[in-house]
This record gives C-alpha cells, structure tokens and sequence, in this order.
C-alpha cells in the first residue's frame, strides 16, 4: 500500500512540473537558436528601444508626406479700377482697367467721355482711349512703371474764339510714358503718370460762335506731352 501511494504522489508530482514548465513555454516564445532555454536570453524594450521606434514611425509619416503632391499656391493676380482727376478737373469723366499679366507686366485701358459745354466759349466734347502696356521694375502695381501707350480720339474742343473738330478719322499716335503707383491701403492708392510721343490730327477750324463759319482745315502733326495722370486707384 504504501508502495502504491508513493507511486501517486510521484506521479501528482510529475505532472504539476510540466504544467509548470508549460506556461513558463508559452510566456517566452522559442527562439531559433542552439543555445538551451536556460541560456536563452530575452532583451528587455527600454527607453531607447522606444525613442527609435517613435523615430522610425516618423521618418515614415515623412517620407509618404513628400511622396504626396503639394497643393499650388493661388496666384494674386494686379486688377485695378481707376479715375484719372486731372482728366475730371476740366469736366472730361473717365475710368481705366488694368490686369496683370505676368510678374512684370500689366495692361491699362483708359476710356474717356465728354459730351457738353464747360462754358459757352470753352468746352471739350471728347470721345477717347489710350491702352497701355507696362513694365513693373518689382512686380505689376508696385512701385515705379515704364509704359508704352497709343492713342485714338474723336473732338470738338471750343477754347476763346475758334471751335476745333475732327474730321475724315480720329487722331491717332503712340508714345511712352513714366509712372509710380503709391499704395494708402490694401486696396487704395494713388497713381502719377507722365508720357510723350506723337499724334496725327485732321481737323476744321471754326468761329466759336452758333453757326461759325470754317476758317480753314488743318492736317497737323503733334511731337509733346500725349498723357498727364493723377489717378485715384482701388485694386481688387
């Protein structure tokens, strides 16, 4: 009997060691190695295990963010709505545009109109437009401007005894011109312009009286100032 009850402790014994041993097992997962498991070593993840794998993750946020197309900036295009007040002070209303078109360039067109008296002896009737191409030295609606200009006009201009108007075509020319464009806010400013070059006229010229008689007809070509501005600007 007691041999019999030794037998069953033994046995109990036995199996609660490998049941043991099996956990121990499934807690550290075998390695491919030759080395027994009591030799095996298992390296613990520290700080600096850590700081690398949070290093290799962003490298990798990185990369696939180069990798991604970059979005382009909208371009800020130059557009401007402007009067010229040196054109308003002798009762001829205008307005220009102009647009950017690259950096350095930009186009104005200029239109004016008059249709009545000043005075009964002085007075403009003008139909006009003077397009411009120029040339920004920073970009286009900064700073200083060189312009190259032409000019096509319709007019009937009463000024002391005689009344001048255009016949057979409108006065045609071309000059070039200088500006500078001063910035009061973001979208308010004031533009100055000088220019010069050549105009072509064909004209009559009468009595400045109600039904004056023509005094003669004139084919004349013009070498001076071809445009004056004080503009009042607001960019868009």
């Amino acid at each position: 009997m007691k041999t019999k009850r030794y037998l069953v402790q033994g046995f109990l014994l036995l199996l609660c060691s490998m049941t043991a041993l099996a956990q121990q097992v499934e807690k550290r997962p075998r390695i491919q190695t030759s080395a027994s498991e009591q030799e095996i070593v298992f390296k613990p993840v520290t700080e600096a295990g850590k700081a690398n794998a949070a290093k290799d993750s962003q490298k990798k946020v990185v990369e696939k963010s180069k990798k991604e197309p970059r979005q382009k900036k909208a371009i800020e295009r130059y557009i401007a709505l402007k009067t010229n007040i040196a054109y308003d002070a002798i009762a001829v209303p205008n307005l220009a545009f102009e647009i950017q078109c690259s950096k350095h360039i930009s186009v104005e067109l200029p239109v004016m109109f008059s249709g009545w008296d000043i005075s009964s002896e002085h007075a403009v009737r003008t139909f006009a437009i003077q397009p411009e191409g120029r040339w920004w030295l920073k970009k286009a609606g900064t700073g200083h401007f060189f312009g190259v200009h032409a000019h096509m006009a319709l007019f009937n201009v009463k000024w002391d005894e005689n009344r001048y108007q255009s016949i057979n075509r409108p006065l045609l020319g071309a000059g070039v011109s200088y500006g500078y464009k001063l910035p009061f806010s973001r979208h308010w400013g004031a533009e100055f312009t000088l220019g010069a070059g050549y105009a072509n006229m064909q004209y009559d010229t009468y009595y400045n009286i109600d039904n004056g008689a023509k005094i003669e007809t004139k084919n004349r070509n013009y070498w001076g100032i071809t445009r004056v501005g004080l503009s009042l600007s607001y960019q868009f």
